[in-house]
């Protein structure tokens, strides 16, 4: 293995929970590169078969990826079947014994192309971290895989689907905020000790430089103030949060999105350019919606709930 290995940091959670936020901040890094959910390509790719509909806002993109490349990378990270009558699994061993296996190798080609030693991935979902780790690429060295696991209080995220999809249930949202956790937690205790980390987003958003220290010292790059600002970094996103991406809109004095203030109002536009702990699931969540989501979650969330005291926890 190289002294200084490339590295892919994988952010792993449910939505809602501060990815795309702790996503930028490691892409405003110098050594960092942020896409945003790179699960994402395939669909885009199948939806208009060019390059540029990665990120239509910068010509990033076309820049450095031919047509050629964005069809190995829909195909790579789709894992869906190369051939339609061989298995994936037997053709992927079938390629790795050949050593034709290139094209399942997508973030070897995003590294090649971006230039940068750092790359995030905050596609969050588990099964899809866990499938990409059983990549040759990784699995033998040639790029240095990273778990950042981000965690809310659950009551929060509750809320923040509510706001963004009023006709879900508490129900439903609160069968997928557990389901996603219990997933998430075994592919986080299964990942080597060394290179993972919990990041809690409350403490990312109330003590932002210590946590971003943390992140970094276990990254092996030096830590950099300009983290804390990232909506002044160079982002060429494939998909995220947009709320997440409001500041940027506003340094760069672009509207922020119609969806954005359909859902949050004029939260974005008042707020402070800084990182802000939104707590608003205290005013906004009834007694009754809380007790519902407890009555499906049970104690689950009890090492989560945040109480607006950080050194106490």
């Amino acid at each position: 293995m190289a002294d200084n290995p490339r590295k892919v940091v994988f952010i792993l959670g449910i939505g809602r929970s501060g990815s795309t936020m702790l996503d930028l901040m490691l892409g405003t890094h110098s050594q960092g590169f942020s896409l945003g959910e790179i699960s994402k390509i395939p669909q885009i790719f199948q939806r208009q078969q060019t390059v540029a509909a990665f990120c239509p806002s910068s010509s990033f993109w076309p820049d450095h990826f031919s047509e050629a490349d964005a069809r190995r990378l829909a195909i790579g990270l789709s894992g869906h079947r190369l051939h339609r009558h061989v298995p994936l699994k037997l053709e992927r061993w079938l390629r790795e014994w050949l050593g034709q296996d290139a094209i399942l190798h997508p973030y070897t080609l995003l590294l090649d192309r971006i230039g940068q030693p750092l790359l995030i991935d905050s596609s969050k979902y588990p099964d899809w971290v866990s499938r990409q780790l059983q990549g040759r690429e990784f699995r033998q060295g040639h790029i240095q895989a990273y778990l950042l696991h981000v965690v809310r209080d659950g009551r929060a995220v509750l809320n923040s689907y509510l706001r963004a999809y009023p006709d879900w249930t508490v129900e439903k949202i609160s069968r997928r905020w557990l389901d996603n956790l219990t997933h998430s937690q075994q592919v986080y205790e299964r990942f080597p000790a060394a290179r993972k980390m919990r990041v809690r987003y409350e403490r990312l958003a109330t003590q932002p430089e210590a946590t971003m220290q943390a992140v970094c010292q276990l990254l092996e790059i030096p830590y950099e103030p300009a983290m804390l600002a990232y909506w002044s970094g160079n982002h060429h996103y494939v998909a995220g949060s947009r709320s997440a991406r409001a500041l940027i809109a506003r340094y760069r004095q672009h509207p922020i999105a119609a969806n954005v203030q359909n859902v949050h109002g004029s939260y974005y536009q008042d707020m402070e350019m800084t990182i802000k702990l939104d707590q608003r699931w205290r005013q906004e969540l009834s007694t009754d919606k809380i007790d519902r989501f407890y009555r499906i979650v049970g104690d689950r969330n009890r090492p989560y709930e945040w109480d607006d005291l950080p050194a106490a926890h």
